[in-house]
């Protein structure tokens, strides 16, 4: 009987296919790419991908197939389009591809359950820089404030995700690009083991996500406006941006050194609006956030927690703008310009930390007056 029910089961399993990339092509069943280099273009308006996935629970291996969005001459701030596109779908997985010359490696909208997994997504696209070696441009700042409408798209991705809840992101490689990882409206998702390094902007980006693990990621040298003995401004880069109300996480076990900012954290504009809610109960454990040319640490209007954190040789350890209630309990503090700066704080608590060799540990401060147009203080 055993036999028979083992043969009947057997007989039931889905055979998946071993099938070439074809332009505009839409995969809607768990299926094997075929192994090799394929030149598929994406429109530049997004709209039109190279490839499109929709379905659930299905399994698409693209077995180290590389994908190609544009000729090898072509300038990194040309290059366009969406390589993959994940359409609403459930339970999908997509692992082993090769991603170059695309404005986005992959895009996932409104596809919970999604996992992400060993990709190499490096070499898309990035902004061209104004900036010298001995003078800066203010053109090259970012601001990465609104979202609402994905508006982070603008500045392409490794991998975009929207309405991702319970994603789980790992062993992906995204380098030499503008930004790894940016999420927005999630919760509940993985992101651990990655590889996000040497961007020009942003190594993950969270908006509006929540309840979710960042966790054992090396997120370093996401850093602009730095020319070393000329200008350190970080131009508002950053290994971690945590903004508009990304609340109730946990980042712990992961090196953001070499960024702009290390962690780069604000409430949100509708907290500025409202002088309510914020990225709030967010947990930062072990991580490492040293050698930022503007701050290990930038984290204001908000409450959360840091335990025992290294946060070595930048200018500002911690800089924390209208913080309220904040927790720093055994972190290490050395050779910053300051360990801790934190203007209009309240409520701090500041317990067993180590300042080695700043040159002042921790300043709290507060302006005499405020721009009373100025809602939130």
């Amino acid at each position: 009987v055993l036999c028979v029910l083992g043969a009947q089961a057997a007989g039931r399993q889905t055979v998946v296919q071993t099938i070439p990339l074809a332009q505009g092509m839409v995969i809607d069943r768990s299926v094997t790419i075929r192994t090799g280099e394929y030149r598929l273009s994406g429109s530049a308006d997004l709209k039109a991908p190279a490839v499109t996935i929709r379905g659930e629970g299905i399994v698409v291996d693209f077995n180290g197939a590389t994908l190609i969005g544009s000729a090898g001459n072509t300038d990194p701030d040309q290059f366009a389009g969406v390589a993959v596109l994940v359409d609403g779908g459930s339970k999908v997985t997509i692992r082993g591809a090769t991603i170059r010359g695309y404005k986005v490696a992959i895009l996932a909208r409104n596809s919970p359950d999604l996992h992400i997994t060993h990709n190499d997504l490096s070499y898309n696209w990035k902004q061209r820089l104004h900036s010298g070696i001995e003078k800066e441009s203010l053109l090259d700042w970012m601001s990465y404030h609104d979202n609402e409408k994905d508006e982070w798209l603008r500045f392409g991705a490794g991998i975009y995700l929207s309405g991702c809840d319970r994603a789980e992101i790992d062993h992906n490689a995204v380098l030499q690009g503008q930004n790894g990882l940016m999420v927005a409206r999630s919760r509940g998702l993985k992101i651990w083991n990655n590889t996000f390094q040497f961007l020009s902007s942003i190594g993950v980006g969270l908006y509006r996500v929540t309840e979710s693990t960042i966790m054992h990621n090396r997120i370093d040298w996401c850093v602009r406006g730095y020319s070393h003995g000329f200008y350190n401004r970080g131009q508002d880069s950053a290994g971690l941006l945590m903004y508009e109300q990304s609340s109730r996480n946990r980042v712990a076990y992961n090196s953001i050194t070499h960024g702009g900012d290390g962690l780069f954290l604000w409430a949100g504009q509708s907290t500025m609006d409202t002088g309510k809610g914020g990225s709030n109960d967010n947990l930062f454990a072990a991580n490492d956030f040293s050698h930022a040319p503007t701050n290990g640490i930038e984290a204001t209007f908000s409450r959360n927690r840091f335990l025992h954190n290294r946060v070595e040789d930048n200018w500002h350890g911690v800089w924390g703008g209208y913080r309220y209630e904040p927790q720093w309990i055994q972190n290490r503090f050395a050779n910053n310009a300051e360990g801790m700066a934190i203007e209009h704080g309240q409520e701090n608590v500041i317990v067993s930390n180590t300042f080695d060799g700043d040159e002042t540990a921790i300043r709290l401060c507060q302006n005499a007056t405020q721009d009373p147009n100025w809602g939130y203080p």
